[in-house]
């Protein structure tokens, strides 16, 4: 089999993005087309790679200001769809899209106190949640392999021509050509799903040219506009892997564990409840196949799949995810579909197909009780069983905002009553705690000379926590936390949040 292109691997990541971002499936994929031909009638020295995987990872950093974004709205999802095509630079714009769109469906009261506390908040918050989302594709980009410009386009992605975006507020020229066309380029790969259709997005880009656009792209979109919709005709995927442009990366092709780990990150920094979450699987599931003697080509795909397994999660909001109290049985329906969302966008992609069973079948149950297969045994393979013993071992003693972690002695004693109810495998559930036992050691090395309260800072930080409450949580000043993440941001070189939270996991200090 001839060794996947980088496209090939990374289509998961970008439907995975778009369902994060709350922008309609393939939007990536359009904006990708739609930006190539829209570089090549610029003429200019814009490099295509720069926009096709700048299209493709625009939103990578979504997922790392989930959290805070439903802190601020009560569902990040709502906030999202309701702001997306809103002009950012407009305070009435954001006004009538807020009205429109928050709280839909509830009581005129508590649409207006939705409406009031973003209109409160939003102007502090907006930029840091921009800077955040950058720093963090930025990040992941680089450790994808690829080069410093695509690493710039992906921290433009907010910035607007006006210089009222983020993270640094740029203004025109200084905002590099490729995310300029892939501004203008999202806008219509968006709008050509939604009601209201292209025309709703040749009349924005008319309406914004200068202020959100650059009026130079605004006028070649509106002098070839038929010629660049014909880039959306047919097949999007197909011709989108047919125009893939060569890059030079700086990672190996045919290892699949390098772009699986980078997928595990998105999708854990959704919620600060199960950051680290997907590697500490991909280890239980790898060593439990270890220990039970199983082929080494088997542990490199369980590792891999432990790796993937939640990858649609990111398609549910965090209202969900992170609510301490009982779910409703459609927030139940939402987190069951997660699964689902994970195998078929696993599915779409060549170098994952194989994987996309196994890696979706981690909550299916050996009795038929479990999703999204409800498959009962013998349909569930043991690749997968072992997969599911791992996760439910994994989950059982983490932290969850509905209970605290349980101890490994406690979590043992559930899984083995698990086990004995028939739901899950008595030989996977034996194998898994026996190589966790394996997997515990010594603390990991101190990185970057960061102290030991600062790794207690890191580790609130990660979990989400402002700096009131790691002071509270600590006993000591609010002074003290601030002194403290400004220096660990310094020996981490990082300057947000996010940021601050996938270093915590890349070095195994969660």
């Amino acid at each position: 089999m001839p060794t996947p292109t980088l496209a090939q691997w990374l289509a998961p990541l970008s439907l995975a993005s778009d369902a994060g971002a709350t922008l309609p499936p393939e939007t990536g994929f359009r904006t990708a087309l739609l930006g190539l031909r829209a570089a090549e009638l610029h003429g200019g020295d814009v490099d295509p790679a720069l926009v096709y995987f700048g299209a493709l990872l625009r939103h990578l950093g979504c997922n790392a200001t989930a959290t805070d974004e439903t802190k601020l709205m009560g569902d990040e999802r709502e906030l999202r769809s309701s702001m997306a095509l809103a002009d950012a630079g407009s305070p009435a714009s954001m006004l009538s899209a807020a009205v429109r769109g928050f709280g839909a469906g509830r009581g005129g009261r508590e649409r207006a106190r939705r409406v009031t506390r973003f209109l409160v908040k939003a102007p502090a918050a907006v930029p840091r949640i921009f800077a955040d989302r950058c720093e963090v594709a930025m990040r992941l980009a680089e450790r994808l392999g690829l080069p410093a410009g695509v690493q710039r386009v992906v921290t433009e992605s907010y910035e607007r021509h006006d210089g009222k975006g983020a993270p640094a507020g740029k203004k025109g020229d200084e905002i590099c050509p490729a995310a300029r066309i892939l501004a203008a380029a999202e806008l219509v790969a968006m709008c050509a799903r939604l009601r209201g259709g292209v025309e709703m997005a040749r009349d924005l880009l008319a309406v914004r040219s200068g202020r959100q656009f650059d009026p130079a792209i605004v006028a070649l979109f509106l002098e070839h506009w038929p010629t660049l919709l014909a880039a959306l005709d047919g097949d999007v995927r197909a011709s989108l892997l047919a125009r893939e442009p060569p890059v030079a990366v700086s990672i190996d092709l045919g290892d699949p564990e390098r772009f699986a780990l980078t997928f595990a990150d998105f999708a854990d920094l959704k919620s600060p409840w199960t950051i680290g979450h997907s590697r500490r699987v991909s280890a239980l599931a790898a060593a439990a196949a270890r220990e039970l003697g199983l082929p080494r080509a088997d542990q490199e795909r369980l590792a891999t799949a432990g790796l993937l397994h939640d990858l649609g999660r990111v398609a549910v909001s965090n209202a969900i995810w992170d609510k301490a109290g009982p779910l409703t049985d459609a927030e139940r329906a939402a987190i069951r579909a997660h699964a689902t969302f994970t195998e078929q966008i696993l599915e779409s992609s060549p170098p994952w197909r194989e994987l996309a069973p196994i890696a979706a079948a981690d909550h299916d149950r050996l009795d038929g009780s479990g999703y999204p297969h409800r498959a009962p045994s013998p349909a569930v393979g043991f690749p997968a069983r072992l997969l599911a013993a791992a996760d439910v071992f994994a989950a059982l003693t983490e932290d969850r905002p509905h209970r605290a972690a349980r101890a490994h002695d406690d979590a043992a004693r559930v899984l083995r009553e698990e086990a004995t109810r028939g739901r899950v495998d008595r030989a996977a559930v034996d194998a898994v705690l026996a190589s966790e036992g394996l997997l515990r050691g010594a603390p990991p090395a101190l990185p970057k000379g960061i102290t030991e309260r600062e790794l207690e800072v890191l580790r609130l930080l990660a979990r989400g926590l402002v700096d009131k409450e790691i002071a509270e949580c600590l006993g000591i000043s609010h002074r003290t936390v601030h002194h403290h993440n400004q220096a660990l941001y310094q020996k981490i070189g990082v300057t947000t949040r996010g940021a601050a939270a996938l270093f915590a996991v890349e070095n195994g200090l969660l």
